[in-house]
């Protein structure tokens, strides 16, 4: 063991000495640090334009604002019952929803200046502004009956925002409706009457009779957020297998063209060797992923702290995190698949000399990793799916849908044999991939000789 520990701390030693370590290590956070302070600065910076209709009366003009308001009275209620997971009293959710309506309004309607096209040209170019509530701004846009009464023309500057002229299409279709229910003889407000007399869909989940007791019926946070952190921990072992790349195939390909193999094997066994140096890297992308993970934890705290209320979110998240019927298997899943893609990884690049011949393995690596992520994203949106039932039998996607099934309590057989393949195909790839790197890193065998490699492979000389 003491073998293996001088291995592993002279590798994990090597690479956080490195100020790139560092420097990369910085660089994340800092950029989701600069990319969410931008998207929130985006999303309330994006401007709040004018418009106005061309008409004799106001029914387009109401018909539009109607439909504003409708979207506004949605955003706001999504935003209170958001809050319901919150420790806030009513008028502190109502608070939360006329704040979240408010802010959603990014279009005003102002009087028309002018009636004609022409005179609105100045207007819409922005040579001459509108007064409005607040200030005066150019008219971004103003929609004008066609001289035929088929459409409600749309007249703007900026071809890139469609986002008024879309909710003007739904408020035409949703007032021609109105006016054909006014013709059969009913109401205006016949659709609106319709829509809110009808059934609302609660979502409830089944329990037991002991634990609906306790815990009650409705879908609340706490049973969707075992969903979300089993996701995230697999995506996390997928995020770090794929960081592993880089530093088992540089180290690799360093110490192999610089005959570092041969001083190092005359002090310490392959398999001690191997072992040293996997750990060092497990050690190296921990170090990075919990830096990370305490990056976002300490940031969910700082939001939530921002939010009355806020920290109970977080909660659910926790009591989830610390499940063991969750936690262990992911971590048993977790361990077994880094050992598998690493070992595979560590064998690849023992055959390359150069950094040229290690791109040569890129893509098909990129493409062995790319394939859990897909399966990844399938079973987060259906993890009953029987593509993801057969694809959790496969070792190399095991490790990943394994975790994101835990949440949904599997068999229990299933999970013991799906650990006992992932187990069985480790401990197989690691002994292939022992006798690939002694081909490789003692014997010199290349990844232009695959004959030579799998006659090194089992060659009765020892490294």
């Amino acid at each position: 063991m003491r073998n293996v520990y001088l291995i592993f701390r002279r590798d994990y030693l090597g690479y956080v000495k490195a100020w790139g370590f560092w420097l990369s290590l910085a660089a994340v956070p800092l950029f989701m640090l600069i990319g969410g302070t931008f998207a929130v600065f985006a999303a309330k910076s994006s401007p709040v334009r004018y418009y106005a209709v061309v008409e004799t009366g106001s029914v387009y003009a109401d018909a539009i604002d109607g439909e504003f308001a409708r979207d506004e009275a949605d955003i706001g209620n999504q935003a209170r019952d958001m809050a319901e997971g919150m420790d806030l009293t009513d008028d502190q959710r109502d608070q939360l929803r006329d704040n979240a309506a408010a802010s959603s309004r990014k279009f005003i309607r102002v009087p028309a200046p002018a009636t004609a096209i022409d005179d609105l040209r100045p207007y819409l170019l922005g040579q001459q502004l509108v007064s409005g509530p607040l200030g005066d701004k150019p008219l971004f846009a103003v929609f004008i009956p066609s001289s035929d009464g088929t459409s409600l023309e749309y007249w703007s500057d900026d071809v890139s925002v469609s986002g008024l002229r879309w909710q003007a299409e739904s408020a035409m279709r949703r007032l021609a409706r109105q006016q054909a229910f006014s013709e059969a003889g009913l109401g205006d407000d016949f659709l609106d009457t319709v829509d809110d007399s009808a059934l609302t869909v609660p979502a409830h989940r089944i329990r037991t009779v002991a634990e609906q007791t306790t815990a009650g019926s409705e879908v609340t946070m706490a049973d969707k957020a075992p969903v979300y952190v089993a996701g995230g921990l697999a995506y996390f072992l997928w995020l770090m297998i794929f960081s592993i790349i880089q530093y088992l195939l540089m180290g690799t390909i360093e110490e192999r063209s610089n005959k570092i193999f041969d001083t190092l094997l005359t002090s310490v066994k392959l398999p001690e060797l191997l072992a040293g140096k996997l750990l060092a890297v497990f050690a190296v992308t921990s170090t990075m992923m919990l830096s990370w993970g305490l990056f976002a934890f300490g940031a969910s705290l700082f939001a939530t702290s921002q939010i009355p209320g806020g920290a109970s979110l977080l909660s659910p998240f926790l009591a989830a995190f610390a499940n063991p019927a969750i936690i262990i298997p992911g971590l048993i899943s977790f361990l077994l698949g880094y050992i598998m893609y690493g070992m595979i990884f560590m064998a690849l690049g023992s055959l390359c000399d150069t950094i040229q011949e290690a791109q040569t393995l890129l893509s098909p690596m990129m493409i062995l990793l790319m394939l859990p992520m897909f399966a990844i994203f399938i079973a987060f949106q259906d993890p009953g799916s029987p593509v993801i039932d057969i694809a959790s039998w496969i070792p190399v996607f095991t490790p990943f849908l394994l975790i994101l099934r835990m949440p949904h309590n599997p068999p229990m057989w299933e999970i013991i044999a799906q650990m006992l393949i992932m187990a069985v195909t480790a401990a197989t790839i690691l002994w292939l991939a022992t006798k690939v790197y002694r081909a490789g890193a003692i014997h010199g065998a290349g990844i232009g000789d695959l004959g030579g490699v799998f006659k090194r492979m089992f060659s009765r000389k020892k490294g």
